[in-house]
């Protein structure tokens, strides 16, 4: 089986990025994962584009598209790849426990069941309509996703879906996603709400994840303990093994931060996402620190980074 691992950002992502490959890498030392170009500089694309790991721009897409919509386009992105399963995963997450035969055999399982898709559901349960609610209540213009349920006719009252780590097994729904979300105005989780749309038209193509295992994200992430300190990838929560987690929340449990820290006299300057939870914030960088290393000349190279003297980026 043939499964493509893959992810995405734009240059405001880069450095976080940069971390993900570093834990990917060390997770799954036999599998490459793909960067969708989501609005990257040209040095960072080159550094990726060199490394083997950038996935180009459809031409579909315009300079400046939201990322959100470039996700949508990731059927573009693929080209003309051979695959029997694609795996998103948001570039803000660390692997946990998951690994290519976890993978595997959720694909296998999907395509015995005749199912297209499995995502995680929310973290604390919700339906759509009941995130639709959450998202209202806290200043967000969802309109365009409410009036889209109206006009499909698609239930409400099923789980809404997390878009941050997505298995596929079939180009069909994949294939819909980019034409649907430019039928919709841009809004909050634009690709996100629009995917739950096209999935719930028919319930037998998707298989709901637990993601208090699959995805841990918000609140939960201050639970996570690494028992192990030589290990960072033996996550748990609750006495129980996390397959990844997920530095997003609105409950305050991730960190949007501009770091600048020296490595023998040179910087590495920029925004990144992080975890609040300090044993996963030091895995984050420990990892961030690995990649430094691992890729100096070609962070060099591509202006990331750049003489101590110098200053910020």
């Amino acid at each position: 089986m043939r499964t493509l691992y893959v992810t995405g950002c734009n240059s405001e992502y880069f450095i976080t990025t940069l971390a993900f490959l570093e834990s990917f890498a060390d997770r799954f030392p036999t599998a490459d994962m793909r960067v969708c170009d989501f609005g990257m500089t040209e040095g960072q694309r080159g550094l990726l584009r060199d490394a083997g790991h950038l996935l180009e721009r459809p031409p579909e897409l315009v300079p400046g598209a939201h990322p959100y919509l470039c996700k949508a386009h990731l059927l573009g992105y693929l080209g003309d790849a051979a695959w029997d399963a694609v795996l998103w995963l948001d570039s803000d997450i660390l692997p946990g426990t998951l690994d290519a035969a976890a993978v595997e055999g959720l694909a296998d399982r999907l395509r015995g069941a005749g199912k297209l898709l499995a995502a995680t559901g929310t973290i604390d349960g919700l339906s759509v309509s009941a995130t639709f609610a959450d998202l209202r209540r806290r200043n967000h213009r969802i309109t365009p996703a409410e009036l889209l349920f109206e006009q499909t006719g698609v239930n409400r009252s099923h789980p809404y879906l997390s878009a941050g780590l997505l298995l596929f097994v079939s180009r069909d729904l994949l294939a819909e996603w980019a034409p649907a979300c430019r039928a919709v105005a841009p809004h909050p989780l634009w690709e996100q709400n629009v995917l739950n749309a096209l999935v719930w038209r028919d319930p037998g193509t998707v298989e709901v994840l637990d993601p208090w295992i699959w995805q841990v994200y918000d609140a939960p992430l201050a639970e996570v303990r690494v028992p192990d300190p030589g290990d960072p990838h033996g996550l748990i929560l609750r006495d129980r093994p996390v397959m990844t987690v997920h530095a997003s929340s609105h409950q305050g449990h991730h960190v949007d931060a501009r770091i600048a820290l020296n490595f023998g006299g040179e910087r590495l300057a920029g925004p990144m996402r992080t975890f609040a939870n300090p044993a996963l914030q030091q895995i984050h960088f420990k990892f961030l620190a690995g990649a430094v290393s691992r890729r100096r000349h070609a962070l060099r190279a591509a202006g990331v980074l750049r003489p101590q003297n110098e200053g910020a980026v």
